[in-house]
């Protein structure tokens, strides 16, 4: 039960910070963040509940953080190792790590350090408070892959890679 609402919490979060960024300047993410609210009891059912690094990103985005492109690609390998490992490509499993997560807190400190030091902030503090609930069983899952990461901002990185590529001169 708490964990159903702690994932309409973050589904609404994530959208009412989308929204709020593109307040009065982008109706492109206002439209997508109160599409987020207004969905977020059937993104609840079809994408589970967001990891915390979607609401970093997401408020990343309403504090004018910049996604670099070494935080990027360190989203999307992440992403691609544990969704692949998960899918059987690999013969070990990635996401078997987030039970017992001793091994993956190196995984964190590396996440934390690189988010604090390309100055994406949001994600960082994101990324501190899922370790924090972690613990206490208030999130939905009893893995810490599922507080720390999701395909959403495994997207995230993929994209802003694509735009900084499509953005440099040829």
């Amino acid at each position: 039960m708490i964990a159903s609402l702690t994932g309409l919490l973050l589904w609404g979060t994530t959208g009412a910070a989308l929204a709020a960024a593109g307040w009065k300047k982008n109706r492109l993410l206002i439209a997508t963040g109160a599409l987020l609210i207004i969905g977020s009891p059937w993104l609840l059912g079809l994408l589970s509940m967001p990891s915390l690094a979607t609401l970093g990103l997401a408020c990343g985005v309403l504090f004018k953080q910049k996604l670099r492109p070494a935080l990027a690609a360190w989203l999307l390998i992440s992403g691609l190792a544990l969704y692949s490992s998960a899918l059987g490509f690999w013969a070990f499993d990635v996401y078997a790590l987030g039970y017992a997560p001793q091994v993956l807190l190196i995984w964190c400190a590396i996440s934390l350090a690189l988010a604090w030091q390309q100055g994406h902030k949001a994600l960082a503090v994101a990324w501190l408070l899922a370790l924090a609930l972690f613990p206490l069983g208030v999130l939905e899952s009893a893995n810490l892959w599922d507080a720390m990461l999701d395909p959403m901002a495994m997207i995230t990185g993929a994209v802003a890679l694509l735009l900084r590529l499509k953005s440099r001169p040829d």
